[in-house]
């Protein structure tokens, strides 16, 4: 006898982000077919086994909210993690892959696990059209869940149901990143840019444009390079870290290589897929400017400038360093 055709309920009007985390949530904490499945869709874990241990949704820190951890333990004990940002149409934050990436980072150093990726879902359009979804570990668009979902059982009205729920919050259109005016946002900005035009003119800083409480800004000199490797200074005012960054660099290859030209203060870090070579300062928050937050910013702008100053001294060395210390899925593409 032909099976009847299954009537699929509509699924609910507007959709929002935290709609897709309880989702996929729930898919992870109840179906390992779903967990294997999406293991397969990363880099690292592509061919591991896991059962899930662990699932949190809107997770905060004080480096900002992670949508989804999951934690996942292997047959051998070893735990490793997944950290995954949901997007539908609203845009990416400034350095929200890097924020990621530090907050696995402090997990693994932690001992909670001993691996992890950072991973954006979101409908393909947005994966295509944004700028900044590429510096993700892994992408896994709302399109292939959906997909997998159905495969799973044609007759399955609940797994039919979260397909479509997923296939309509895809937009017909994404937009560009937009910003949060802010006076006092703004203000403090114009009086750190006046400070650096006239007493940290190394610096080569342009006036910003940024949003409501913004706290990390980037400079690049004249003389560093955007090609083969984006070179430059960031500011991470909110955790006080000044980063010289080099992309697409490995910190493991590139540390023994100028270790022995490193300043006593001055550490090397892995941020995201960039290596930087790190001063700490006293770190600062957007707030009305006052004369010790003066002195605040011109510590960060100095260890900056001793930045430029160590990357001029050092530059060749240094690119020399960086470009063999690509990873190797970077090197094959050359």
């Amino acid at each position: 006898m032909a099976s009847e055709a299954i009537v699929i309920p509509e699924a609910i009007g507007r959709k929002y982000e935290r709609d897709i985390d309880m989702l996929l949530a729930e898919e992870f904490a109840t179906s390992p077919r779903f967990t294997n499945w999406f293991l397969g869709k990363t880099k690292k874990f592509k061919s591991l086994e896991g059962i899930v241990s662990e699932v949190y949704i809107s997770k905060s820190d004080s480096m900002g909210e992670s949508d989804l951890i999951v934690i996942l333990l292997q047959p051998n004990g070893t735990r490793f993690a997944l950290y995954i940002e949901d997007k539908i149409n609203a845009p990416l934050q400034p350095q929200q892959e890097e924020r990621y990436q530090i907050r696995a980072e402090e997990g693994a150093s932690k001992g909670k696990y001993s691996d992890f990726e950072v991973i954006l879902c979101a409908p393909e359009v947005y994966i295509a059209s944004i700028t900044g979804t590429e510096l993700f570990d892994s992408l896994v668009s709302y399109e292939s869940i959906s997909s997998f979902l159905r495969s799973c059982d044609q007759q399955d009205v609940r797994l039919a149901y979260r397909a479509r729920l997923l296939e309509t919050a895809i937009p017909k259109s994404t937009t560009a990143w937009e910003r949060i005016e802010d006076e006092i946002t703004n203000a403090f900005w114009v009086a750190a840019y006046n400070i650096a035009h006239t007493e940290f003119l190394e610096l080569n800083m342009k006036e910003q444009t940024v949003t409501k409480g913004q706290t990390w800004i980037s400079f690049r000199t004249h003389d560093m390079p955007t090609m083969p490797q984006h070179i430059y200074i960031i500011c991470k005012g909110g955790r006080g870290f000044m980063d010289l960054t080099f992309t697409n660099t490995r910190d493991y290859l590139f540390a023994p290589r100028i270790q022995p030209i490193l300043e006593h203060d001055m550490d090397i870090v892995q941020t995201g897929k960039s290596a930087a070579i790190r001063l700490k300062v006293e770190a600062f928050k957007v707030d009305q400017m006052n004369e010790e937050l003066k002195c605040t910013i011109r510590k960060a702008f100095f260890a900056c400038v001793r930045l430029v100053r160590f990357y001029r001294e050092h530059r060749e060395q240094l690119i020399e360093a960086a470009a063999e210390a690509r990873p190797m899925e970077v090197l094959g593409q050359r």
